[in-house]
């Protein structure tokens, strides 16, 4: 009777973590008052993974796959109201990664003192560890993105050369253009949705000057609105 009362409370658990993490992801989409809260809803969600229980590998990722899915529905969200967006969206993923992964220790040793101290060591570096360096990285990725992407009194643009390798057929409203330029010893790629204008008369090999800002962390970037600029 012991064993059947502590399997119920198991699952009791991960059924109500379950039930929080949905309506967390509800509240952030629909109902939070402002673009923070949404995003403080996210967090959330990242700090209930650790407790879930671990009562096999199979499990530990169903649930996770839920929890995964309720952060992109949520980060598609905040990222679609975003007015601005990073010229190159790599470059905070390897910054995101270390303090992911010292996150992801913080929040896992936390976890075992608190529901794991009879759990097997081995099982939770194997299963819970990666899956919650995974996480708060791609959390962290979030947060460094919106502190960069912040306007700086008196910080001067960031002009950068950039030919058109590509130019997309127009669809719609959408008139894509594909840039290549030189930036921190790098050659990059990226497109833009530019004005129907300069989408007109440009014609690859067409060398443009990009003005982007600097941002805080030093990641160029721009706002979405920029085809109402470059004209």
């Amino acid at each position: 009777m012991r064993i059947i009362n502590k399997n119920f409370s198991l699952f009791s658990r991960n059924y109500i973590l379950i039930i929080l993490a949905v309506l967390v992801t509800l509240y952030g989409l629909f109902l939070a008052s402002t673009f923070y809260l949404q995003v403080y809803s996210i967090g959330i969600l990242v700090l209930l993974i650790p407790c879930l229980e671990i009562r096999s590998h199979q499990v530990v990722m169903q649930l996770f796959f839920i929890f995964f899915i309720c952060m992109m529905i949520s980060s598609i969200s905040v990222f679609d109201r975003l007015p601005y967006k990073l010229l190159l969206v790599s470059q905070p993923f390897w910054k995101a990664l270390q303090y992911g992964i010292a996150l992801a220790l913080g929040l896992c040793s936390l976890a075992y003192l608190l529901f794991y101290k009879n759990t097997n060591l081995i099982k939770i570096c194997c299963i819970q560890f990666p899956i919650m360096i995974i996480t708060c990285t791609w959390y962290i990725r979030m947060i460094l993105i919106l502190n960069n992407c912040q306007h700086i009194p008196n910080a001067k643009s960031v002009h950068i050369p950039a030919v058109v390798i590509q130019k997309c057929p127009a669809c719609c409203d959408i008139h894509e253009l594909w840039f290549s330029f030189h930036l921190d010893g790098k050659d990059h790629h990226v497109s833009m949705d530019v004005n129907p204008r300069l989408h007109e008369r440009s014609k690859e090999g067409d060398t443009l000057i990009l003005q982007v800002h600097p941002g805080t962390y030093g990641w160029p970037w721009y706002h979405k609105d920029i085809k109402r600029r470059y004209k």
